[in-house]
């Protein structure tokens, strides 16, 4: 879905993510969850998803935001799991598993 709307929300939800792990200021550290609040009321606007759910998911994290990259696999035969097999490959952050 690309919508500038919920391109906006996730922006602005990085930023509030990020000033909360480095704000020091206790106003500004209400600013930032403030920010983190509009931002998931934007996406449940956009989506009809009740508010709480969406800050559940969406505003879940701490500390700066980083891309998270993952590779899955999986083999199927006659409807069956033949192979399944995960890796992380982030290299600057993560071990491969």
């Amino acid at each position: 879905m690309n919508d500038k709307w919920l391109d906006f929300a996730i922006r602005i939800q990085s930023i509030a993510q990020a000033g909360l792990e480095y704000g020091k200021d206790k106003y500004d550290l209400e600013r930032y969850q403030e920010l983190r609040q509009i931002a998931a009321e934007m996406v449940a606007v956009k989506t009809d998803i009740p508010v709480g759910k969406v800050y559940d998911i969406f505003c879940n994290e701490e500390g700066y935001q980083t891309p998270k990259i993952d590779t899955r696999a999986a083999v199927f035969v006659d409807g069956k799991i033949l192979s399944y097999r995960t890796k992380s490959v982030c290299k600057k952050c993560c071990k491969p598993r």
